[in-house]
């Protein structure tokens, strides 16, 4: 017997074996083969399981239920199984159950992976492969709605599924109406399927005219758009889009059937009211961003006056952008007239940034609602872009922002809309002006950081070297942009060790490094580097010589040997750019990527001279915050006079006891590192003793 097993879930749920059905037993046990499948090859954890298979308050015997139909279905996957630790179907682990397949037994695996294929082929410009997958993926899909024939099949875990074969029928009519035009029949039997799931989506219906209108049948092209248009009108009252309406002049009025004009792209854009990039980037947790997300949506946010706005900031590499195009997937159904996503290439290694004006046109043109004249001034683009988005519902997502200003033309003011904002700036006033709501994307958790690594390389080479894998990930601070570069290294270093790979990350950033612009960590952070003023860049420098990765503003001001106001303004500055973070009044914090970055650059910015002289300063620093705390706390301890600072240290001052101890234990663990360097100050005996008196000072039993 073929030991192998062979799952559907596009359609009715199955797993064969040698050509047979199995028996998977009761509608429960299906459905939970079935949310095993849809997750695979990641984790189906017991929460999720229990929220799915249950729409009310489970019983109090859920979890039990569940452990024994995935007992049953291990017993039904591997029959003479003898101890579920050998399992090869279905394992457990610690985030939870896992089904071990890959495309070649999961016909949803298998029409990812043709999806995929026909995206990079018209990526390469080959639309005749790209054409041929398409219609490969298309043939696998028996119905558009998953887990069909299970007592979940409407719960929004499948039918967000039933999305991608939406989304790919668009995708291939656009490639195979004029690189395949044989397949056109194939490609709009898929289109049909989809538009009866999804009857007021006027992409839909403008491709099916199209094909039709490209084959000669006009008649039953202006019947579809009759149709379309009635359905419209009667059930929600509105009348057909832009879009919709520019293809029915181009086809139906201009009785321009047998051609097709090509589109000239003016930004980078999805174009299609209802498109979007790929979603087929590995995503995994990020639970309480997408949580804060989902508040704002339109049905949560009815009466608004206005559009509702939502910025999403981070550092470099935090995986921002990601996010945005997962969620924005996950909320088609919110809004009804589209989603459109412009990069305004913000921070892109080789083009400028998107002015306004382009991005107006951008958005227009993929509603299909571009003024006719290209001559016509910006405030008359102006008008009709705001125009165009106050009749509707839409998703606009503005990926890249470079800052407030950028971006603030493209704000629609009428209410119904969202707007969803990534930016590497914290973009506080659109807070003030826009009332934007403002979400900081934070590095992974080691949990998800693992998880990613998983789906990149396969759980059981994480599994083997669970330690090391630990080790990557923190070494890679937990940025998926990095955790994607180590994943990768790990994938074309098959034979090679993750203890190999660990040990290679941490000489530092340059083991991360890439020869592409767009996935190298270096040039990443240096985008970000560049955006920045003089001072701030010199001290983003100078704080790569700070022995923490937690400093205070005094600190860094010495370091700098500036005023504090100037020290103030630049890690503002910083803070703004993610290039450091402010974790209480005046403490700072930076992650030791961006520490190794700002060392790199240092080091080949900054004289010799300018860093011995910033570390004297600092090292003076801490000795004068010390000698200052000790004559409050224990006055009569001071045995040594220390001569007076160089220009530019700014020593902590206390107000008080209190205050003085706060500082003692804040600082504590950053004093041996100190007095590792005191050979290379000048005064460093007189110091010496100083630093060793400091730290066996007795600390207040609540201050500890």
């Amino acid at each position: 017997m073929d030991a192998k097993v062979h799952y559907s879930v596009l359609g009715t749920v199955r797993a064969m074996r040698g050509g047979f059905q199995l028996a998977v037993g009761p509608p429960k046990r299906l459905a939970l083969l079935s949310l095993l499948v849809l997750r695979a090859p990641g984790p189906v954890s017991l929460r999720d399981a229990v929220d799915v298979l249950w729409d009310d308050e489970p019983p109090a015997s859920a979890v039990n239920i569940v452990h024994r139909n995935i007992g049953a279905l291990r017993k039904l996957l591997e029959p003479g199984l003898s101890s579920r630790a050998l399992a090869e179907h279905l394992s457990r682990s610690a985030d939870g159950y896992r089904l071990l397949l890959d495309a070649s037994t999961s016909d949803l695996l298998l029409f990812r992976d043709l999806r995929a294929r026909a995206q990079l082929a018209v990526k390469n410009g080959d639309a005749a492969e790209a054409a041929l997958h398409f219609t490969d993926a298309l043939r696998l899909w028996r119905s558009p709605v998953v887990a069909d024939g299970t007592q979940v099949a409407q719960h929004p875990v499948f039918t967000s599924v039933g999305h991608e074969f939406v989304a790919t029928a668009k995708e291939a009519a656009d490639v195979v109406l004029t690189a395949a035009p044989a397949s056109t029949e194939e490609v709009l039997t898929a289109l049909r399927r989809a538009v009866d799931g999804h009857p007021f989506d006027e992409a839909l219906h403008s491709h099916i005219i199209t094909a039709l209108a490209m084959t000669g049948r006009q008649a039953e092209a202006l019947d579809q758009f009759e149709r379309i248009r009635r359905a419209l009108a009667d059930d929600l009252g509105v009348e057909p889009g832009a879009g919709l309406r520019s293809v029915q002049q181009r086809y139906l009025r201009r009785n321009r059937a047998h051609h097709v004009a090509p589109v000239r792209q003016t930004a980078p854009v999805a174009f299609g009211s209802v498109h979007l990039p790929d979603n087929s980037v590995p995503f995994v947790g990020r639970t309480e961003v997408l949580d804060q997300c989902r508040r704002f949506l339109p049905s949560a946010a009815s009466s608004n006056s206005a559009a509702t706005i939502v910025a999403l900031c981070g550092m470099a590499g935090v995986g921002k952008t990601t996010l945005a195009v997962h969620w924005a997937h996950k909320s088609t159904e919110h809004f009804p007239d589209g989603q459109i996503y412009v990069d305004l290439q913000g921070y892109h290694p080789a083009r400028p940034p998107l002015g306004a004006t382009q991005a107006m046109r951008a958005v227009l043109d993929a509603l299909g609602a571009r003024p006719a004249a290209e001559d016509r001034d910006d405030a008359a683009l102006g008008l009709a872009y705001r125009s165009a988005l106050a009749r509707r519902r839409l998703l606009l997502v503005l990926d890249d922002v470079r800052d407030c200003e950028q971006v603030r033309p493209l704000l629609p003011a009428a209410a119904g809309s969202l707007v969803l904002l990534t930016s590497r700036r914290r973009l506080e006033g659109l807070a003030v002006t826009h009332h934007a709501r403002l979400i900081t994307l934070s590095p992974m958790a080691l949990d998800e950081g693992i998880e990613l690594l998983e789906r990149r390389i396969g759980p059981e080479r994480v599994r083997a070297e669970q330690a090391c894998a630990e080790q990557i990930v923190e070494l890679c601070g937990g940025l998926p942009l990095t955790l994607a570069l180590a994943g990768t290294r790990a994938l074309m270093r098959s034979r090679f060790s993750l203890a190999s790979l660990a040990a290679e990350l941490r000489e530092g950033l340059r083991a991360l490094s890439s020869r592409d612009a767009r996935t190298d960590a270096s040039t990443a952070f240096r985008r970000s580097y560049d955006a920045l003023s003089a001072g701030a860049a010199r001290m983003f420098r100078l704080l790569s010589l700070h022995p923490s990765h937690e400093f205070t503003l005094r600190a860094a001001a010495s370091l700098a040997g500036s005023d504090l106001r100037t020290a103030r303004e630049n890690m503002a500055e910083l803070a703004d750019h993610h290039l450091l973070e402010e974790v209480a009044p005046d403490r700072y914090t930076r992650y030791e990527l961006l520490r190794s970055f700002a060392a790199d650059l240092s080091a080949d910015a900054d004289s010799n001279e300018a860093r011995s002289t910033a570390c004297a300063r600092m090292l003076e620093h801490y000795l004068y915050s010390a000698d200052a705390a000790t004559a409050l706390l224990t006055p009569h301890r001071r045995t040594v006079i220390l001569p007076p600072p160089r220009p530019g240290v700014r020593p902590q001052e206390f107000s008080g006891r209190a205050e003085a101890a706060d500082w003692i234990v804040s600082e504590r663990f950053v004093l041996p590192a100190l007095d590792r360097s005191l050979g290379h100050h000048p005064q460093g005996d007189t110091f010496g003793r100083q630093l060793k008196a400091m730290l066996m000072m007795p600390i207040p039993p609540d201050r500890r």
